[in-house]
């Protein structure tokens, strides 16, 4: 599943009508979809413009960061948003009536730009934050992460119909495992950053101690969280995943080639249990996204996540200011952001990048 990175529509351009079918001769990468097909596919589509103008109100509200007008923006993108969610749960409501190939394609792209909204938003309304540094609530961090999780089941719902499509294009390269020809040891991680996720698995198994998963785990505290069964396993298993974002982290962005998916589509790897585990404050599990939060500064180049990192930590640290043992498991990634990841992108011993 592909997170892509988009470019905001100017929906008010007139551009040449132009057949679905004359656009895969056309596109040249994910951005030229962002400008051609998806915004076509919104003029027939009312669910999908209005997630794409609930998303260029976003991207004016960011321009207007620090002014009265951010605010206007941000009551109009939730306008806009909130009928566009609804149309995408009532096609969710009933799949085999409602994801017919002539809405399937709109149907994935509007689950897209939900996904990045759901970001983008959370800058916007954390940049309206007087007090400093600003912040995420831990509540805000899990909703980004359920929402692309959301994207996800969009994704295999819809894949039947959209592989032969222009949108197509965002279902693939998104990982090495789609190249051809990789040198493993191109992605191989710096010895420093190996040992370091060694320590977080060996942190991870003297704080989850619980082996087998019940269906609905209760979710009242963030103490409770790590007698859960299962919670072991399900930690593992997104340190594991988030292992292969840095592997893949490296290579892309070596290679001058990294893309908002190929990070953001960790939240999307991670088993549910793990969601449930932040929405309750788990320490372990917010270190882990921690860890990921670190790895978005790769990405500040596109606007609707350019703090997002800063913003995560800043709010991880403050649900855990009263437990100073696992604080301390903050000061690496920390670090980390403010060098933009150089402890990953760069051979310690010869300096390269």
């Amino acid at each position: 599943m592909y997170v892509p990175t988009p470019t905001t529509p100017d929906l008010t351009r007139r551009r040449p009508l132009q057949t679905p079918n004359s656009h895969p001769l056309l596109l040249k990468d994910v951005a030229d979809l962002w400008q051609t097909y998806i915004p076509l596919q919104a003029l027939t589509h009312p669910h999908l413009l209005h997630g794409l103008l609930a998303f260029s109100a976003l991207n004016l509200a960011d321009l207007h960061r620090g002014t009265p007008r951010a605010a206007h923006y941000l009551t109009i993108c939730d306008k806009h948003q909130s009928v566009a969610i609804a149309a995408l749960r009532d096609a969710l409501a009933n799949p085999s009536a409602n994801i017919t190939p002539e809405i399937s394609a709109s149907l994935f792209a509007l689950a897209a730009t939900l996904s990045i909204s759901s970001m983008a938003r959370s800058c916007a309304v954390a940049n309206a934050q007087t007090a400093l540094p600003r912040f995420f609530s831990v509540e805000e961090i899990a909703e980004a992460v359920i929402l692309t999780k959301g994207m996800r089941e969009v994704t295999g719902l819809t894949m039947g119909f959209v592989l032969d499509t222009p949108i197509g294009i965002m279902l693939t390269s998104h990982s090495m495992e789609d190249e051809a020809g990789v040198d493993p040891e191109s992605a191989r991680l710096p010895g420093a950053v190996r040992e370091r996720f060694d320590a977080l698995r060996g942190m991870l198994r003297a704080r989850c101690t619980a082996r087998t998963l019940p269906a609905n785990p209760p979710l009242s505290s963030d103490s409770s969280a790590a007698d859960h069964p299962g919670t072991l396993e399900t930690c593992e298993k997104a340190l594991e995943d988030l292992e292969e974002i840095y592997r893949n982290l490296r290579y892309f962005k070596r290679k001058g080639r990294l893309q908002n998916g190929h990070l953001w589509r960790w939240p999307a790897m991670v088993p549910l249990p793990f969601v449930h585990l932040l929405a309750a404050r788990h320490p372990p599990t917010l270190i882990i996204v921690a860890h990921f939060a670190a790895a978005t500064v790769c990405l500040r180049r596109a606007w609707f996540v350019r703090d997002w990192g800063e913003y995560a930590l800043e709010g991880i640290a403050r649900a855990l200011e009263h437990d100073p043992g696992m604080s301390r498991w903050l000061e690496w990634p920390r670090e980390q952001l403010g060098r933009e990841m150089e402890g990953v992108l760069c051979d310690v011993d010869n300096r390269t990048c």
